[in-house]
């Protein structure tokens, strides 16, 4: 969702033949997603989501889940180049603050297709929906409450269209998107019994101690990051690396048998050899 950075007259903002809402399955789009439904029928709101391939695995039932109780229709996208063949054939580094490349191709330019492709099932006047929150980042504080959508067509020559890009729980606590979510009936995703927000497993953004704590809970999922950190030869943060995180995790030295990830035991992964585990990354 590249933005235009145009303000919507606030006379403009209605007639809404059709609603979109951004679903991460996390809390503020949780939140968004409420606001949505106290707002409008749900005939007329589409919930979308994103599969990075970096997700958690049991976001696509949650989100599955949600549609169905809440009688949404779904727009499940998921990219032909997920994350790990970005990351490992075109990008060859992990994403940072200053080019978070995992947003603008895997969520922004996937949504923004599915928009200008569907046109026809979404009228005149479409409403994109998404949850940030003023308190989240310093950058998100300067975020306007309602602009332009850059699938809004300048001129009539293909049509008439006209979208745009809402964030009405810019101004509220993290605390009132949970009692939104149980407004509506929903559990909050279990990751939040250990991480303060719900992203991606190894997101550049999160804490070490959260991206530790996803490698203990799904080592599985969390390996497989590791192994293309070090076959990329550089780290998934300038001063962190996922493999170093990953041996405090499973230092042999701290924990026994019955700590292990049972797939590491059986000799697992492919980083799992020696060999692998002796290769050291390049600080980025």
């Amino acid at each position: 969702m590249a933005r235009t950075k145009i303000d919507v007259p606030v006379e403009r903002q209605h007639g809404y033949t059709s609603v979109i809402v951004s679903y991460s399955t996390g809390i503020d789009s949780t939140g968004a997603l409420y606001w949505a439904t106290q707002n409008f029928a749900p005939e007329k709101i589409f919930l979308l989501y994103c599969d990075t391939g970096a997700e958690y695995s049991v976001n696509d039932i949650i989100f599955m889940s949600t549609s169905k109780k809440l009688g949404l229709k779904t727009v499940f996208l998921k990219p032909e180049k997920d994350f790990m063949y970005l990351l490992l054939e075109e990008r060859k580094k992990f994403p940072d603050s200053k080019n978070r490349w995992c947003t603008a191709y895997l969520k922004t330019a996937l949504t923004d297709h599915w928009i200008r492709t569907h046109r026809n099932i979404l009228g005149e006047k479409c409403l994109f929906i998404s949850g940030e929150r003023r308190d989240e980042s310093r950058g998100r504080a300067k975020l306007p409450e309602c602009e332009y959508h850059s699938t809004t067509l300048k001129t009539e020559r293909k049509g008439i269209f006209e979208c745009h890009w809402l964030r009405p729980v810019l101004d509220y606590e993290k605390g009132k998107m949970f009692e939104f979510g149980k407004k509506l009936g929903l559990e909050q995703h279990p990751c939040y019994e250990y991480i303060d927000r719900c992203s991606c497993m190894m997101c550049i953004f999160a804490k070490n101690e959260q991206v530790m704590e996803n490698m203990k809970r799904h080592p599985e999922e969390m390996r497989k990051w590791v192994d293309a950190e070090i076959k990329l030869g550089f780290t998934w943060k300038q001063k962190t690396s996922l493999q170093e995180l990953w041996e405090q995790c499973f230092d042999i030295d701290n924990v026994t048998e019955t700590d292990m990830p049972e797939f590491l035991l059986m000799g697992g992964g492919a980083g799992a050899s020696n060999e692998t585990q002796k290769t050291k990354t390049q600080k980025k």
